[in-house]
């Protein structure tokens, strides 16, 4: 007879968990360019960078188009495009999973971007 395979059994093994990436708060702006779910092409919207991990993010517009599925960000500093899916959407948010994780490294610096307001 097999043990039983609860949450409170699987306490010691760390290689079954997956890993938790702590939130950084985040205050830049972003391009999302987003994919709807029953459509061929991107469509950039201009958005606002909450908060990130190394495995994902939390941005939010008041332009998302319904059901987006697949997202593509351009970040400040970074030089390139961060791939990801969408895990679930709000009315004016869309909380992303990254594909490839990023390094702690890249998102401490996204992390500690700051706008400088108009005067």
């Amino acid at each position: 007879m097999e043990p039983k395979n609860h949450a409170l059994t699987r306490l010691g093994n760390l290689k079954d968990r997956e890993a938790v990436y702590l939130r950084r708060d985040a205050n830049c702006p972003v391009i999302t360019h987003v994919r709807r779910r029953d459509g061929d092409e991107h469509i950039a919207v201009p958005s606002w960078l909450v908060n990130l991990s190394e495995d994902g993010c939390l941005i939010t517009s008041d332009y998302f188009p319904k059901k987006a599925e697949d997202v593509y960000i351009i970040i400040p500093g970074l030089g390139s495009k961060v791939h990801g899916k969408a895990r679930s959407q709000g009315n004016y948010t869309l909380n992303i999973k990254f594909t490839t994780l990023l390094t702690s490294e890249i998102v401490g610096k996204i992390a500690r971007i700051k706008t400088i307001p108009k005067s």
